[in-house]
């Protein structure tokens, strides 16, 4: 595994969830929810994965295919508590999410930047468009469930759909890492 990336998605998530509680945020009642914390997470390891095709990959858990799109039970289990409610943190858990590499922060930073002021359900849009590996998956399945809580989202096919489909973000033109 790349040293200079912690694979750990709960510390991860700490800091993304603390990109939101800055005072513009506040202003534009723009916050981060368990759903919506689920689909930037999901992205922030497909741009990860396009951008580093052999490395290995960005979160050391998988994803699945729920009803309102791909979700990791880790992240789901550790936030369920606030329901649909904004995510609140512990001043030990945004020491954590502060703490991780400018490596990781690299990667989090730039799908916060992009798709931060999205609302979840924007979100929920996006990992629902035509062909993506929800949306093959969820089919597939049909829309059982129990299967679908227990399915695996490819990562491959995440790293492919999401090059294919947000293909602006890795034109020649933007910044090397």
């Amino acid at each position: 595994m790349d040293q200079n990336i912690n694979h750990n998605i709960i510390e991860n998530s700490y800091y993304m969830i603390n990109l939101f509680s800055n005072d513009k945020n506040k202003e534009k009642n723009i916050s981060i929810t368990n759903l919506k914390l689920q689909k930037l997470m999901y992205f922030v390891e497909a741009y990860y994965m396009v951008k580093n095709p052999n490395e290995e990959f960005f979160f050391d858990t998988s994803w699945s295919a729920w009803d309102y799109g791909p979700v990791n039970r880790d992240l789901y289990n550790h936030y369920k508590k606030f329901g649909s409610m904004e995510i609140l943190l512990t001043e030990e858990e945004i020491d954590i999410g502060n703490n991780l590499s400018k490596n990781n922060k690299k990667y989090i930073d730039e799908i916060y930047s992009l798709f931060g002021g999205f609302s979840a359900f924007e979100l929920v849009t996006l990992t629902h468009l035509e062909n993506s590996p929800w949306s093959i998956i969820k089919e597939s399945k049909n829309y059982d469930f129990e299967s679908l809580n227990n399915s695996i989202i490819s990562k491959e096919e995440t790293m492919k759909w999401f090059k294919k489909r947000f293909d602006f973000l890795f034109t020649e033109n933007q910044k090397e890492d």
